[in-house]
């Protein structure tokens, strides 16, 4: 008599423990998101447009609030400052010009007045926004 083995029976496969291991991954990355600050947030810009060291390493010739034009550190008029950069020409690209954000638009328009009475044109206006 030949007797019938039985058939041997997978046990089923346990996803739970994968599933737990998952959820602990998510929470774990969602709370080290959340923890993690962003320094950049803790910056503050220059209130002072003459401190903003970007806007001094363009080249560009920086209006302050009293109207007063600046090449980096030192004062200096529109014509000195254009006679300086050899660029009456308008060979060496556009003119940039950094003007502060509280700064007058009848003073911003003297300054550029200036530009176009020395021939220039091709101006490119660079602002911040001012302190309240």
């Amino acid at each position: 008599m030949r007797l019938k083995l039985p058939q041997r029976r997978e046990p089923p496969e346990n996803t739970i423990p994968l599933i737990n291991v998952v959820f602990l991954m998510l929470i774990f990355f969602l709370f080290a998101g959340s923890v993690a600050r962003d320094d950049a947030r803790k910056i503050e810009p220059p209130l002072n447009i003459l401190e903003d060291e970007t806007i001094r390493s363009t080249g560009a010739l920086i209006v302050d609030q009293q109207g007063r034009t600046f090449a980096g550190d030192s004062e200096i008029g529109v014509a000195d400052w254009l006679a300086a950069r050899g660029a009456a020409d308008g060979s060496d690209g556009p003119i940039k010009v950094a003007a502060d954000g509280t700064l007058k638009a009848d003073t911003l328009e003297k300054v550029l007045r200036d530009l176009k009475d020395a021939g220039r044109t091709d101006i490119v206006l660079i602002t911040r926004r001012g302190s309240k």
